[in-house]
Order: structure tokens, then sequence, then C-alpha cells
């Protein structure tokens, strides 16, 4: 092979000590940097796909082709000599490997290639590092500002990332409903507020309507309504607060010219659209976590174990919560693997048992759920009808008679759950799985009792359906239910607020006696109950249910999500004292990766129950005509159509047009041109997602054979020294004979770490098969 066609590169490169003194290797030797990079493993993969893809196709080049043709032009470019290291290369020189006095010549190479930069981008340069730093520092403030950052880190290095995902979730439905509070309060609440005496005119005119479907049904006499008993059951001067529907205006504010009407359906159909872009937004980027960090693509065990450590750590306390979390992602990792090992040694037999022991624990939950549903319709029907009948019950059995329905629900829903955890245990699943089927269970639970609650109540108070039904026959609606969307908007506060003092109750009366009497008493039967044990997916539904309750009766009830904010915030004090007090920890743990994304799934859920509901009390329920913001239109729809007739000629031609079918042929068009596209990208993605995971793999093999390569080189060069040394012959040094130097080495390091600056990611630990 001649000179020309070894495309050699001069480099000096240099071999230094401890001392200052320095030789050059013979520039003989560079005609070897070629042969180290043919003999790297990742070019040898490239050799073979390259044979592979170059027999004849017959149905054509398909994308393989394509693929080892760009590999091959790549390989092309990566070579000594094609390669030039000092064109279009930013890498700081000190990465590269060559002497103080070539890297000195390539500065100044480097700054006569660059030429003057223009004033105008010398200054957008330095605005977009100024606006790029205070971006970062607005950040880290913000960061800084975040409240239970310190208690969050905390539980995750104490109880492990799936009890520090239930906490999270918690911290970020605090902030979704402070947000929609404050859409709220904006928009109705503070322009009602402002010309309170117009309101309660406009209301007053309500009351002393006449007519069966214009009473009120409210009594002058408070001396029956103790504050306490209006508090629980929002009646009384509850009722006539802001809290509830029946208060707004069925008109607009005309000292303000604001049509509050409009506004309030479009403050709850816009904060439901608002909670639905967030779960949407956290559910893809969580899926895409999820789906990143596959099993294919985990780190080994062996680098938790001795890189898993952070040297930065100097305190006691985060050495001791970092050693917590080290020791709780083993547990999971060793967990899923022997679950796997269990399962590869199933005999058909054992598999074929298992199967019919999972059927019939299915048939019996789909049983306990269909005696709940009934139960819950019942105690709906009982409770309505006492109400409506003039029965003169004491206080206490009327306060129990209006809580039915609550105690129902809550009563189901606290011990059907653990019914179902302990069914699921002897369905044999991994332990995310056990964890995520139980909470589809629950999930199924609570947001159908709450579904078939809405539907026994839609009955009561539309007659179920029949509009010739007598009492319905006049108002479109039951004359019993004259206000009936405060009506819901009262249930909906009840179920919230019975959930959140049930949750109070478990935690104070029931864990922590049980707690205490754990450790003060030594028989057998307690010791064998012990300490309740924290339930991520229960606590999690306990949460999404208590959010769906509020999504729902955000129409009927507008500050309840500012009720809601309030209760999880006191939720995530209470749950933590739970947590550090009346729980012992977990025998297992799961990951918080693979069941955060389903989570957001069972709140993406409860949302579509709540814009269903919603929906049809918007669009098909007549609305009622003694109180609210709506008491002048059939249908609270309407209000947007009476806007719509109010505009000039051609705003409301385009408007109706929108709203009619004819545009939604070229709206469908269009999704569906949008739908191809985004799918075509992502198959895109995908394909250069799986290229770069396969070069991140060659790379780290390419270091792994330098790394055996240069150590027995040094091996080499340190046996040759001390025999010459031995010898006391005085040569100009080693004679090599292995056709790879230390030049090529550091030549073909510095080469890796190029391509991992332009195509990989630096620091990625793959498990060696």
């Amino acid at each position: 092979m001649e000179e020309g066609d070894q495309g050699c590169v001069d480099y000096s490169c240099t071999v230094s000590g401890e001392s200052s003194e320095s030789y050059f290797l013979d520039p003989s030797y560079c005609y070897h940097q070629t042969e180290i990079f043919s003999e790297l493993p990742s070019q040898k993969t490239l050799k073979r796909r390259t044979v592979q893809d170059s027999s004849p196709r017959v149905s054509g080049e398909g994308p393989e082709s394509h693929r080892a043709e760009r590999d091959r032009a790549n390989s092309s470019q990566d070579t000594v000599g094609g390669w030039d290291p000092m064109k279009d290369d930013k890498r700081p020189l000190r990465n590269y490997p060559l002497s103080i006095a070539e890297k000195r010549r390539m500065r100044e190479t480097r700054r006569s290639q660059s030429g003057r930069i223009s004033w105008w981008l010398s200054w957008k340069q330095s605005k977009l590092t100024t606006w790029r730093r205070l971006r970062d520092d607005l950040a880290n403030a913000l960061q800084n500002l975040k409240p239970w950052k310190g208690a969050l880190r905390e539980i995750e290095g104490k109880f492990g990332t799936g009890v520090k995902s239930f906490f999270t979730l918690l911290h970020c439905l605090i902030y979704l409903n402070l947000i929609s509070c404050i859409f709220i309060a904006g928009l109705v609440v503070v322009p009602t507020a402002l010309l309170r005496s117009e309101v309660l005119a406009v209301n007053e005119t309500s009351t002393h309507r006449t007519g069966e479907c214009n009473s009120s049904g409210k009594s002058d006499q408070k001396a029956f309504y103790s504050h306490v008993k209006d508090f629980f059951l929002g009646s009384g001067f509850m009722e006539d607060s802001y809290l509830f529907y029946g208060f707004y205006p069925g008109a607009g504010l005309t000292q303000l010219s604001y049509n509050l009407p409009l506004m309030y359906l479009l403050c709850s159909v816009g904060v439901l659209l608002l909670s639905l872009l967030w779960v949407v937004t956290r559910l893809g980027r969580d899926y895409k976590v999820r789906w990143v960090q596959g099993r294919q693509y985990k780190t080994p065990l062996s680098f938790k174990i001795f890189a898993g450590w952070d040297f930065c750590i100097r305190e006691t306390d985060p050495a001791t919560l970092k050693q917590s979390r080290i020791r709780n992602d083993l547990k999971m990792d060793l967990d899923e693997e022997q679950y796997h090992q269990r399962v590869s040694n199933q005999t058909v037999k054992q598999r074929a048992l298992l199967c019919l022991i999972r059927v019939v624990l299915n048939l019996i939950v789909l049983t306990l759920l269909a005696g709940a549903f009934f139960l819950i319709y019942q105690a709906t029907q009982v409770s309505q009808s006492y109400q409506q009948e003039p029965y003169n019950f004491s206080v206490t059995v009327s306060f129990l008679i209006e809580y039915l329905p609550s105690m129902s629900i809550t009563l189901i829903n606290f011990l059907l759950p653990q019914v179902f955890r302990r069914l699921v245990k002897f369905e044999d699943y991994l332990l995310t799985t056990q964890i995520n089927l139980t909470l589809v269970r629950c999930v199924f639970l609570k947001l159908s009792s709450l579904g078939m609650f809405l539907f026994s109540l839609y009955q009561q108070i539309f007659c179920s359906g029949n509009l010739e039904n007598p009492k319905c026959k006049a108002c479109g609606y039951n004359r019993d239910y004259q206000c009936w969307e405060t009506k819901v908007g009262q249930e909906m506060y009840k179920l919230l607020l019975f959930d959140f003092l049930a949750s109070i109750g478990t935690t104070f009366l029931l864990d922590y006696p049980r707690k205490v009497l754990v450790e003060k008493c030594s028989w057998r039967l307690v010791q064998f109950i012990g300490k309740d044990r924290f339930l991520v997916p229960l606590n999690v539904l306990n949460i999404v249910y208590s959010q769906t309750l509020t999504w729902t009766g955000l129409f009927y009830c507008p500050l309840l999500p500012l009720l809601n904010s309030a209760m999880l915030f006191l939720t995530f004090y209470i749950k933590k004292f739970s947590l550090y007090n009346n729980c012992q920890p977990a025998k297992r743990m799961f990951r918080a990766s693979s069941s955060s994304v389903f989570f957001q799934c069972v709140l993406l859920l409860g949302l579509f129950l709540a814009l269903v509901s919603v929906g049809v009390s918007i669009s098909m329920s007549r609305c009622s005509q003694v109180c609210g913001p709506f008491q002048q239109y059939n249908l609270s729809f309407k209000v947007v159509a009476a806007c719509i007739n109010s505009l000039p000629g051609v705003a409301k031609t385009a408007l109706y047009y929108i709203l009619s079918e004819a545009f939604a042929i070229p709206l469908i068009i269009s999704e569906c041109i949008l739908l191809t596209f985004y799918v075509s990208l992502v198959r895109a993605h995908q394909g250069t997602i799986e290229e770069l995971k396969e070069k991140l793999v060659m790379d780290v093999t390419d270091k792994r054979f330098l790394v055996k390569k240069h150590s027995a080189l040094a091996k080499k060069y340190k046996d040759e020294l001390d025999r010459n040394v031995s010898t006391d012959s005085s040569g100009d040094g080693p004679s090599w004979e292995d056709p790879v130097d230390s030049c090529d080495l550091q030549l073909a390091v510095s080469h890796l770490g190029h391509s991992e600056e332009s195509g990989g990611a630096p620091g990625v630990h793959l498990q060696e098969e």
C-alpha cells in the first residue's frame, strides 16, 4: 500500500511523564493509524451489514439498503483519511491528542478562518446568551420556591419513588385547582361581587315570582336551621352564597356591560378544557419517558452498585437518603427478575390452573360491583324520596337521610378496594401489574358508583325521562326541585366533604390507634394484624375521586375547586403524618415510571366522566326558571346562540358557518392530513431513535476495545522497558511489533468522542450481554 493511500495525518504524539521531558514517536508509525479503525467492533459490524445488504434484491431496494448506504457514507467520513479534525470541528483544543505547539497552530488557524463577525451577529448572540441565562436563573428561582421540595426528596429516599409519585400527583392537583380558582374568580365571582347590590336585587325579584315553576322553595324561617347543619348540608346561609349556582343572577350586569351568563358557561367549559390539556400533556410526557426507558434500555445492576453513589454528598442526612434510594431501586430490580424467572419455569398445567383462578376471581369482582351499584341506586332513591315528603324526623335522622348516598358510596369505596387488593394476590401478577389491576377495578368502582349516583339523581329530577308525569309536566323538570342545579351542587359538596372527613377519621381514629396497639400490646393476634401499610394505588384513587367530584360539580358549585385545594393541602400533611407514624415500610417496592402513566390515565377517565355529565346538563337538561344565570333560557347552551345573534351580520354569518355541519367536512380533512403528518413523523423518529441506540451500543463497544488495546500496549511497553533496564541496554525506545501504537489509540479515542458529540450521548451505560 502506497503512502498516499494511507491517508496519514501528520500528528506529533507526545508521551509525557511526571517530568517536563517528552519525546516524539517516530513518524513512520503513522501508517498504522488507518488500521486501528478497521479493527473497531463497529467497523466490523458495518462490514458484515454491507456484505449482507450488497446481495441482489428481488423486490427492489428497501429501507435496509438505504440504511447500509448511509452507514457506508458515514464510515467513509469517519476514516482517518477522510476526516480532517481541523475542518468544521468546534471541539475544544484540549480534546485533541496533539502537542502544545500543534494546538497553538490549530488555534491560529481557527482564528484566521473565523473572520470578523458583524456587529449585528455579535449583538444578537450576546442577547441570546443573556436571555438564556435569565431564563435559567428564573427557572432555578422558581424551582427553589417550589413548596414541599425537601419533603418530596425525603419521601423518595425513605419510601421509594412509588410513594413519591402519590405526593407529586397531589402537589400538581393543588396547583391545577388553584389555577382554576383564579380563572373562575376573575371571570365570574369578582364581577358578581363588585355589583352585589344589583345581584341581590335581581335575586330578590326572582324569589318573589308567582307561578308553579317560579317558587324558590326557600323558607324564611331560619330557626329550624343551625349553622353547623347548614355547613355540612350546604343549605341555609351557604346556599345563598357565591358557592352555589343559584346565587348568580340570571341577567347581565348592566353597570359593567358584562354578560355574566355567557362568561359563566365559558368559564366552566374552559376550566374543564384546561384540565384536559394539563392531563394529556402530563400523560404524553410520562408515556415518552416510560417508552424510552424500556426493559431493553435499562441500567445494569453493576452500574447501580459500583457507580450509583453521588460523591458530591457531604452531609449525613442526604447520604442516608441516597443509601435508601439505591436500596429501594435494587429491591425493585430483584423482585422483577425473580418474578420473570418464576414465570419462565412454569409448566403448562400450572399456567392453565392460574388462568382458571383468574377467571373465577374476575367473576367474583363483577358480582361485587353489581351489588355495589344496586345499593347506591337504592340509597339515592330512598334519600331523595324522604327529603321531598313532609316527614317530621329528628335532626339526627334527617341528617343521616341527607347523607345516606354519601355514606353508602364512601363505605363501598372503603371496603371493596380492600377485597380487591387481597384477591389480586392470588392471580400471581408482577407487583406493578397487581397495582395497576387493583387500580383498574377500584377506578371502575368509584367512577361507576359516582355515575350511578348521578343517574339516580337525574331520574328523580327529570321523572325518569317521562315529561308527562304530573310533577314534570308544567316545568319540564320535577317541581319539587325548583333550583335543581343548586341541589346537584349540594350533593357534590356533601360527597366531597364526607370523603375528606372519612380520610381524617381513618387516619386518626383507625390507623393511629392500631399503631399504638401494635406497639404497646404483644398479643399474637395484634402482632399478626400489624400496622397499616401505605397503599399507593388506593391513596391515588382517593385523590382522583375527589378531583372527579370537583370537575363534575364545577358547573353547579363554581367555588368547589377552591374547597378541594384546601382539602388537598391538608391531605398532604395528613398522609405524610400517616406515612411516617402509622404505616410500616412496604415489603415490596414498585416503580413510579411504570405507574405514573396509569395514574394519569385514571385521572383522564375521571375528567371524561365530568365532561359527559356537564355536557348533558348544558345541552340536554332544562334549566331552572327560578334561579341561576340561565333561568331565561330553556337550555344553557342557548346563551351562546343569543350572543351570536347580537353580533354584526358578517361576524354572525362566520360563526354560524363555523358551528354548522358544512364546516365539519374541511375540518375533518384537515385533521386527517395533520394526523397523517404526525404519524409519519413519529415513525421517522422511531427509526432515528433505534439507530441512535445502536450507535450508542457500538460506541461503548469501541471504547471497551480501545481500553483493552491500550492496556495491552501499556503492559507490553512496561515489560519492554523493564527488560531493557535489566539488561542495561541503551536504546532509543522500545521496539513495537504490534501494528497499533499509543498514538493510534489516542486518535481513535478522540475520533470516538467526536462521533459522540455529533450523534450520541456520552456517559450512557448499557448492559453488556
